[in-house]
């Protein structure tokens, strides 16, 4: 009779963290490549949204990316869950919108609305855990999200920019609450024409116009501002859906915003 093994994935860890922002735990985690070319604190780091069901695709990809040395050694922090799939679809709303959608485009979420606890959680338990457990505090710090984690990624870039370098944006629910990111982005505008950072954006050719279009017109906006040291690079992703765009728009993101790194 053969012996039943569990399926790892090579040079993991994963932790709980208790967050008081947020009043929740959070199951991160993390790949930290084993290797002697840069040192741990130095390496480049890419924060995963929705880790519950993407921390296997992005280390994936990482790897076959590095293997064929198209981008640098990175570490990856995967923030999860880990208490079942319902239990992710419900806190991502409540942890990655601003507010409640009044207009309730996309159904009923009672949880939406805790996002200023999120990036808190973020700023002030991750970042210091990760530093403390896993030397990981020098290099440059890169956000991925997609649809409820692209619109994140979006309120974080237009309401603390410096917590990270590089924001990959995939997909983003950029309608949410009347299109409150709209409003958010024209508030940050008057106060700044500096925007330090490389974003990656991108949809897939087949998702839905309720995505596409306020797409494109939240990329006009952002670009009519012509903000001093940004770098924003757009691509719609030819035959693919909201989801299935997922693994080329990651792939093309990191080869793009840790170009030369």
């Amino acid at each position: 009779m053969s012996q039943d093994f569990k399926v790892t994935l090579d040079q993991t860890h994963a932790n709980w963290i208790d967050s008081k922002f947020v009043g929740d735990k959070y199951l991160i985690q993390t790949y930290i490549p084993e290797q002697k070319a840069i040192s741990v604190d130095s390496l480049p780091v890419i924060f995963v949204l929705d880790a519950d069901m993407s921390f296997g695709l992005v280390y994936d990809i990482v790897r076959w990316l590095r293997w064929g040395r198209e981008i640098p050694y990175v570490a990856i922090v995967g923030i999860s869950y880990g208490t079942g799939q319902k239990e992710w679809w419900s806190k991502r709303s409540r942890d990655f919108s601003e507010s409640k959608d009044v207009t309730k485009q996309w159904g009923d979420w009672p949880l939406a609305g805790g996002a200023a606890k999120f990036k808190n959680f973020i700023e002030k338990e991750l970042f210091p855990f990760i530093e403390t457990e896993y030397k990981l505090k020098n290099g440059s710090k890169t956000i991925i999200g997609l649809s409820f984690g692209g619109l994140f990624c979006a309120d974080v870039l237009f309401s603390k920019p410096e917590l990270f370098d590089n924001y990959i944006i995939l997909g983003p629910a950029l309608l949410w609450n009347d299109k409150e990111i709209f409003k958010q982005e024209s508030l940050f505008a008057k106060t700044h024409q500096t925007l330090n950072a490389q974003v990656y954006t991108a949809v897939g050719a087949l998702d839905n116009d309720d995505i596409k279009q306020p797409w494109m017109e939240f990329i006009d906006q952002v670009k009519s501002r012509n903000y001093r040291e940004l770098t924003l690079m757009t691509r719609i992703i030819e035959n693919e859906t909201h989801l299935s765009m997922l693994p080329a728009a990651v792939t093309k993101g990191l080869k793009t915003v840790l170009a030369g790194k």
